[in-house]
């Protein structure tokens, strides 16, 4: 009797033990900035890449704040299980606020600045796409 208890005790501190030390992978995915920290750090690094007048700045703020919102919204009403049924009018209603904010950034920007705006979206994609390959492991 008195071994059966110990080695039930030891069950369940082995198993404590050991759930305790299993990471959860939902805390390892890099939590999502709000959508104004989003938007006031891409309204940064686009007033200096396109040397924005303070009127550009402000509504630019505005547009940002809008899509970030916008976006979030979205991001926060999807499934949580990851259905794939959702993904489809998800991803359609993502590329439509960005064409809608895009066209209303192009609307807002100079002959001279549109070049250095649709250069800028360009190294965004291209770090998107570096980001999504697989990091090789050491």
């Amino acid at each position: 009797m008195k071994r059966s208890i110990g080695f039930i005790l030891f069950m369940v501190g082995l198993g404590i033990t050991v759930h305790a030390q299993t990471t959860d992978t939902a805390s390892l995915r890099p939590q999502q900035p709000s959508p104004t920290k989003q938007a006031a750090h891409q309204l940064k690094m686009l007033q200096q890449q396109l040397n924005l007048s303070e009127d550009q700045v402000t509504q630019m703020q505005v547009i940002l704040i809008h899509r970030d919102v916008a976006l979030d919204s979205i991001r926060q009403s999807a499934n949580p299980a990851g259905g794939n049924a959702d993904r489809r009018p998800d991803g359609r209603a993502r590329r439509e606020i960005n064409q809608d904010a895009d066209q209303k950034i192009n609307a807002l920007l100079t002959a001279d600045q549109k070049p250095l705006y649709q250069q800028w979206k360009q190294q965004q994609r291209e770090k998107r796409q570096l980001n999504r390959q697989p990091q090789p492991t050491p």
